[in-house]
C-alpha cells in the first residue's frame, strides 16, 4: 500500500479513538498498549479498503438488489413463491472505470455480474426445471452478462470491445422512465413464462407454458418483447449525443446486426424520449439454442416513446416490435409465424410524500401470434396473448431504494390446440417487491 494510503488509514484509526473518548492522556497512561491498540486498528482499515491495481483508471462499483414475492392462481391452484427479477433485471453489482487519454479522449471498462439464484425466466432445456407449478425455485447462479472495454473521443463517438449489450437491446423499452420500467415492462424478465397454462382446470401438456406465446426466435426465448435484446460478443459504435440525438450499430458473434436512433429532450414542459431499433440475427445458438437442425434468419423491428408533462407528473409510455420469421426454419421444415407485439403504459408521477416520488399506474401487453417451438409442435397455428395489470410504486429517495405492488393477468386465444385442449385459462399474479440501489 502507499503512503498516502497509510496516511490516511492512520488518520482514520487516531479519528476513531478520539470519536470513543481516549484522550492524550488517556493514552500516555497506557503505555506501549495505546501503539498496539493502534496498529490493530489500521489492521482492520486495511482489510475492510478496497484496492484497486492500476491508481490511472478510476473504480466505481454499483448495482441493486431486488426480490420480490408473489402470490399466484393459475386456475386450478394457487401459491406463495419468494424469488428474484429475471436476467438484466436481476440483482446485480457492476465495476465501471475510466481514465483520460488525451483532452476529449478516454478509455474504460464495465464488468457486469447477475445474481440469477431465483430466476423466474429461466428453464434447463435437457430437463425442462424453471419455476412454475413444480418447483418455486430456479437457479443459474452468478452469470457474468457483461465484459468490455471502449475507447471514446467527445467528437467522435465511443467504441465498445467484448460481451456487452448490442445496438438496439432494448431501444423501445429504455425509453420509460416513469420509475417502473425495471419491475413492469413489455418483456417477461419480470414476469412469468415458465408456467403451464391451464384448461378447465387441467394441466396442459408440459410445453404449453406462457412463454410458449411470446416467444423470440431472435434470441430463442420467451421474451415476450423486446426480442433481440441481446448481450453477447459484439463491437458496438455509438456516436456523441446532439441536440437530444443518437445512433448506434454493433455487430455480434455467428451473426448479429443492429442499428438503433434514440433521442431524449424536454419539449414545452415536457419530458419526451423516443428509440428505433433494428436487427438481423442468423446465429441459431443465441441465445437459448432452437431444436437441432433449424436455421435460423431472423429480423425484428422495434419502436418506443415516453411522454411526461413535468408539472402534472402524467405519463405514457408505448412500445411495439415486430419479428420477420420467414427465412427461419425449424427441424421438421416447419417456418414460425411472423409475429408483432404492443404495449401501453399509463399514469402519474408525482412527490405525494417527503419519501420520494409515488407512481401509480395501468399497463397492457399483446402478443400476436408468438408461437414457441413448443405451442407449434402441438398444432397451433395462430395466437394472441394477453396481459394486464397495474401497481403502485414508492421511491424512498434516502436509501435509493422503490417499494411496489404489482398485478398481473394473462389469457389468451390460441387456433388449431387439439381438441383435448380445450378452452385456456387464464392467471393472475400478485406481487410485492423492492429493491435498493447501491
Amino acid at each position: 500500500m502507499n503512503r498516502g494510503s497509510h496516511l490516511f488509514l492512520v488518520l482514520s484509526a487516531l479519528a476513531t479513538l478520539a470519536a470513543t473518548g481516549t484522550t492524550p492522556i488517556q493514552a500516555a497512561d497506557l503505555g506501549g498498549d495505546c501503539c498496539a491498540a493502534l496498529e490493530e486498528r489500521v489492521g482492520e482499515l486495511e482489510a475492510t479498503t478496497a484496492r484497486k491495481g492500476n491508481r490511472k483508471v478510476s473504480l466505481t462499483i454499483s448495482g441493486y438488489v431486488a426480490q420480490e414475492v408473489t402470490w399466484w392462481d393459475d386456475g386450478g391452484e394457487s401459491n406463495v413463491y419468494l424469488h428474484g427479477l429475471g436476467p438484466t433485471q436481476a440483482t446485480h453489482v457492476k465495476f465501471t472505470g475510466e481514465a483520460k487519454i488525451a483532452p476529449g479522449w478516454t478509455a474504460g471498462y464495465t464488468l457486469r455480474i447477475q445474481n440469477l439464484d431465483d430466476n423466474p425466466f429461466g428453464r434447463n432445456a435437457a430437463t425442462g426445471q424453471a419455476m412454475n407449478q413444480f418447483s418455486p425455485d430456479f437457479s443459474q447462479g452468478l452469470n457474468v452478462q457483461m465484459s468490455y472495454w471502449f475507447l471514446q473521443s467527445k467528437e467522435l463517438g465511443k467504441v465498445s470491445v467484448g460481451r456487452q449489450a448490442d445496438a438496439a437491446k432494448s431501444a423501445a423499452m429504455f425509453t420509460d422512465q416513469s420509475g417502473t420500467q425495471i419491475i413492469n415492462n413489455y418483456t417477461f424478465l419480470a414476469g412469468f413464462p415458465q408456467f403451464v397454462i391451464r384448461s378447465g382446470g387441467n394441466l396442459a401438456p408440459p410445453s404449453l407454458t406462457w412463454g410458449q406465446l411470446g416467444f423470440c426466435y431472435s434470441q430463442g426465448v420467451p421474451l415476450g418483447g423486446d426480442c433481440d435484446g441481446l448481450v453477447m460478443n459484439s463491437v458496438r459504435y455509438d456516436t456523441p449525443v446532439f441536440l437530444g440525438f443518437s445512433a448506434s450499430a454493433s455487430w455480434g458473434e455467428d451473426d448479429d446486426w443492429e442499428i438503433a436512433a434514440r433521442y431524449t429532450g424536454v419539449w414545452s414542459g415536457f419530458k419526451v424520449l423516443l428509440g428505433v431499433g433494428y436487427s438481423e440475427n442468423t446465429d441459431a445458438g443465441v441465445s437459448v439454442a432452437l431444436p437441432s437442425g433449424s436455421k435460423k434468419d431472423t429480423n425484428f423491428f422495434q419502436t418506443g416513446g415516453y411522454i411526461q408533462h413535468l408539472a402534472t407528473g402524467l405519463f405514457i409510455h408505448g412500445a411495439f416490435g415486430r419479428e420477420d420469421n420467414s427465412n427461419t426454419v425449424l427441424a421438421g421444415g416447419i417456418t414460425p409465424p411472423n409475429s408483432h407485439q404492443w404495449y401501453f403504459k399509463g399514469g402519474i408521477r408525482q412527490n405525494w410524500t417527503s419519501l420520494g416520488a409515488t407512481i401509480v399506474y395501468a399497463d397492457y401487453a399483446q402478443y400476436n401470434d408468438q408461437l414457441g417451438p413448443g405451442a407449434l409442435a402441438l398444432g397451433a397455428t395462430s395466437s394472441t396473448l394477453r396481459r394486464f395489470g397495474g401497481g403502485i410504486a414508492q421511491e424512498i429517495d434516502a436509501v435509493a431504494m422503490t417499494v411496489y405492488l404489482k398485478y398481473q393477468r394473462y389469457d389468451a386465444d390460441v387456433a388449431g390446440l387439439s381438441l383435448s385442449v380445450g378452452n385456456l385459462d387464464s392467471a393472475e399474479f400478485i406481487s410485492a417487491g423492492g429493491l435498493i440501489n447501491f
